[in-house]
This record gives C-alpha cells, structure tokens and sequence, in this order.
C-alpha cells in the first residue's frame, strides 16, 4: 500500500463525471486539436466533449482553474483576487522571501495560472503593497475583506489650467513677472508662465486666487526652493 497521504474529496456534485475525468478530456481535447490552451467556447464545439464548459467552471471555480488543472493556462480578464493572493504567499515560501516581479511571473508561468504578475501588480497597486498587505494580514492589523479589496490609484490632485483662465491670469497681473516685473514689452526674450501658488501636487485649486504670473527664471527658482 502507498504511504502518500491521500486527501478525501467529494469531487462528483451534481454531474456523473469527477474532476479527473474532466481533466483527462481536456487534455486530450488539446492533443486532437494540438493546443497548448483553448477557450470554453471552442471545447464546447467539440462532439467529444464530456461535458459543457458551464458545468466544468462551475465545478472547478472557473475555465482558468480546470485549464489550469489539466496543465494548461488561460488568460482571465477578471482573476479572484483570492487565487492571486494565494499564488503570490505560495511564491513567496518557495522563494523563502518575498517575490521579485521576475520570480512571481515565473512561478506564475510554472503553474499555469491563468493571470500575470502584472495584473496582480495593477489590481494591488503593486507587489510590494500586497506583500505588506499580507504581512498585516497574518499580524491580525488587517480584515481579511481588506486583503482582497482593489487598491485604487489616488485620484489626481493637480488641476490644469484652462487657455481662458491663463490669459485673465496674465491679464490681471499686467503681462508681467509678479516676482522681478520682467515682461515681454521690454523684453522680447521673455518667457512668461502661470504658476500654482500652492502647487497642484499638494492640492492647490486652478483658481484665480491661487495662480500667479511668473517668468521662466523665477518660476525655475520657485520649483527649486519647493525641491
């Protein structure tokens, strides 16, 4: 008798056919067709299929999940966030560290799963973000709802000046630097901007009240003393 320790589980829910056979059909699907990866739609042209490709997801968690069964891998448009982290903390203990972009994408590709590192990078707003994710996790300073929430890009602070706006703004302060009262009447070779007094990046409004008229040299300067 094998000493392998086996796992009991009920693998026939509603259908006469259990994951193995399935899987045994998938494989042979792409050897008939020579594909090395197939959509459901194409399988379920197929008159040997052993099953609709609706039956296999529901039974699996998903195309991507039984392709990735058979050992195939799929493309997913929309990946659960919970096989993402899973796949990343199963990285992370082979690697014994935390995953470089490079490794993650390798161990990715090694297990077919049908998503990229990239993608996990975009949902989780990068793999350092989820690694620390996952370390506050385990801590008990993070739910688990949080764990798998998307991590929205910061919403952009800076707010462009509108043509119209830039010249009542140049307008009101004589077409002239606010600064050193360089203007392009009594030099040519001057070069005038619109300047945030509070800059965009810290939220400073596109208004009237918070713009100013500055020459290239001292708006340069400006931006400095900001540095």
């Amino acid at each position: 008798m094998s000493t392998e320790e086996f796992h009991y589980e009920i693998d026939r829910v509603s259908s006469p056919f259990s994951k193995a056979e399935v899987v045994a059909s998938l494989k042979k699907y792409a050897e008939v067709h020579r594909k090395s990866s197939f959509r459901g739609q194409d399988y379920d042209n197929w008159p040997d299929k052993i099953a609709h490709s609706n039956a296999i997801r529901k039974r699996f968690g998903g195309w991507g999940k039984a392709l990735q069964a058979a050992g195939f891998r799929a493309h997913s448009s929309k990946p659960d966030p919970r096989d993402m982290v899973t796949a990343f903390r199963n990285c992370w203990q082979e690697e014994k560290s935390v995953p470089s972009h490079l490794q993650f994408s390798k161990y990715l590709e090694k297990h077919n799963y049908p998503f990229r590192a990239k993608t996990c990078g975009r949902f989780f707003g990068g793999l350092g973000t989820l690694a620390e994710l996952i370390v506050q996790f385990e801590s008990g300073e993070l739910p688990e709802s949080k764990l798998y929430a998307r991590n929205k890009p910061a919403r952009r602070l800076y707010q462009a000046v509108s043509h119209k706006l830039r010249l009542a703004v140049l307008k009101r302060d004589g077409y002239r630097c606010v600064k050193c009262g360089a203007s392009r009447k009594n030099d040519k070779s001057v070069r005038l901007e619109v300047d945030h007094i509070i800059p965009g990046s810290r939220g400073g409004p596109a208004t009237m009240e918070n713009l100013q008229t500055l020459c290239f040299s001292c708006n340069q300067g400006k931006s400095n003393d900001d540095n």
